[in-house]
């Protein structure tokens, strides 16, 4: 059996060369990266720790989506 997940990582990166995701994109991500780590006996450390690097992302852009609001907002 192959490993697809260089077959999948760049198929999100070809889906994701031109949008910027949002906060809760990537903390969909995240939760899925999770269920899988739950199940993996084998990947599963590095499966938590890229679910984990995916929430601090999300965290990074919600504030930048807060900020962006407030500035909305004052125009």
């Amino acid at each position: 059996m192959g490993n697809s997940a260089p077959a999948k990582s760049s198929l999100i990166r070809e889906r994701l060369k031109w949008k910027i995701l949002t906060a809760a994109e990537c903390r969909e991500i995240a939760d899925r990266k999770m269920g899988k780590a739950v199940g993996d006996r084998r990947h599963g450390k590095e499966l938590k720790a890229t679910a984990q690097a995916w929430l601090v992302l999300a965290e990074r852009i919600a504030q930048t989506e807060a900020i962006e609001a407030l500035k909305a907002k004052a125009e």
